[in-house]
């Protein structure tokens, strides 16, 4: 147990630790790792599967960290994956000097970043579940991702500010470096938050083979049914931004600076979709915050496949679009964190998280390989009336998924969407 003032001290050094980790996650929101590596020379395809690596390497990854740190310490493994994001950047910078080999450089920067960022995913819920009482978990989520969002947009709004003036290597990897030492001193504050349950003392708990932890956490009511929706939506909208972001490089002809600025309206609106599912979850309930969300989706997709079609400019519709999506992403990422840590069982904490992490990234991954090998395969020019190139397509495919999942889900929802005495999984 730890003191009220304690705790609020701790809150501090979350929403600290976040506030620097957000300089590397945000690269590859803002345009910079798509202007990065279209100025290294790489393909559309080629960074449309780059950009699925790390999500598809934590399918793997994630539930054997998560069975260990409920074992060996959350915090022990998390900040060795603190290192291995700091050489991740590291190497991302070298790409720049690599030349023929800068490839080879950029898969190890993101093989690094997928094995040092799963290792502190894998148990954060976990660790902070006991810090945060469950009354305060709406609101303290929704201000947590207001805030590093908020460092997120600066940072970004800088990073287009500069690309405007110069898109030299040497700005690149300048911004590079600062991101480095913003990893090095997020090292510093992780360290400093408190490990309140060590769960090493449970010995019939730690003797279980990792399969049978799982079909204990599996047991937990609306678990299963509850991730295997969140696989779902994860799937049909996860490659929005890398195939919207496509669009703008090859489609919209924008500017490196312009797809920054793009990138920062994604920020954005994350930012106002935090506050707001900060505020509506814990009045109108998971359910309905998932019903409007689905809504959503469905509305910005639309938008986006109209982008031909707007009388104002294409970079005005960009941003709006850009914001609406992130927005609706926003409210749906504050609603499930809160399932998520309500579903938290007892014991296996880091595991049960991990589970759900897993399938998240198993759905992005997927999601983000259909993009890049259908790209590949058919080419970025398509003939087909209005919607005359691959990304058209691509987008109109995971509109109707997600007008399909929101008939399936809420309108007609199959018998095993419902549990017993309860209206749905939610």
């Amino acid at each position: 147990m730890i003191s009220e003032e304690h705790r609020h001290r701790v809150f501090r050094l979350i929403v600290l630790n976040q506030c620097l980790g957000i300089f590397s996650g945000s690269l590859f929101q803002n345009g910079f790792y798509l202007n990065y590596f279209t100025e290294l020379g790489l393909s559309s395809a080629q960074i449309a599967l780059l950009f699925s690596l790390p999500s598809f390497f934590g399918i793997f990854l994630l539930l054997p960290f998560a069975f260990y740190s409920d074992r060996w310490g959350k915090k022990r493994l998390a900040l060795r994956g603190q290192w291995m994001l700091i050489a991740s950047v590291v190497c991302m910078l070298i790409a720049g000097w690599a030349g023929s080999k800068s490839l080879l450089w950029i898969v190890a920067a993101l093989l690094l970043y997928c094995v040092g960022g799963n290792l502190q995913g894998a148990n954060w819920f976990a660790l902070l579940n006991p810090i945060i009482p469950e009354k305060m978990r709406g609101r303290f989520f929704g201000r947590l991702r207001v805030t590093f969002l908020s460092v997120s947009i600066v940072f970004s709004f800088l990073i287009s500010t500069v690309l405007l003036h110069s898109q030299s290597m040497v700005v690149f990897q300048s911004i590079l470096l600062l991101v480095v030492t913003m990893a090095g001193l997020r090292y510093l504050t992780y360290s400093r938050i408190p490990e309140l349950e060590n769960e090493e003392g449970e010995e019939d708990h730690h003797k279980q083979p990792l399969f049978e932890a799982l079909k204990e956490v599996w047991k937990v009511p609306s678990y299963l049914l509850f991730n295997g929706y969140i696989f779902l939506i994860t799937f049909f909208t996860a490659a929005i931004p890398i195939l919207f972001g496509l669009m703008q490089k090859d489609l919209f002809g924008f500017s490196p600076s312009k797809i920054s600025m793009v990138g920062t309206w994604f920020l954005v609106g994350s930012l106002a979709g935090c506050w707001l599912g900060g505020q509506v979850v814990g009045r109108w309930g998971v359910r309905q915050v998932f019903k409007v969300t689905h809504i959503g989706f469905f509305l910005v997709f639309v938008g986006m496949l109209c982008w031909r079609l707007v009388p104002w400019s294409l970079f005005i519709h960009a941003a709006f679009c850009a914001a609406a999506y992130s927005l609706v992403v926003g409210v749906a990422g504050v609603a499930s964190t809160f399932k998520i840590m309500a579903l938290i069982p007892a014991n296996n904490k880091s595991l049960s998280t991990a589970f759900t992490t897993t399938l998240i990234s198993g759905a992005v991954a997927i999601s983000q390989l259909l993009v890049s090998r259908t790209i590949a395969w058919v080419g970025v020019s398509k003939t087909a009336g209005i919607l005359d190139s691959v990304y058209d397509l691509l987008l109109l495919f995971f509109t109707i998924l997600i007008g399909l999942l929101f008939l399936f889900a809420f309108v007609f929802p199959p018998k095993t969407m419902r549990l017993r005495n309860q209206k749905s999984i939610y």
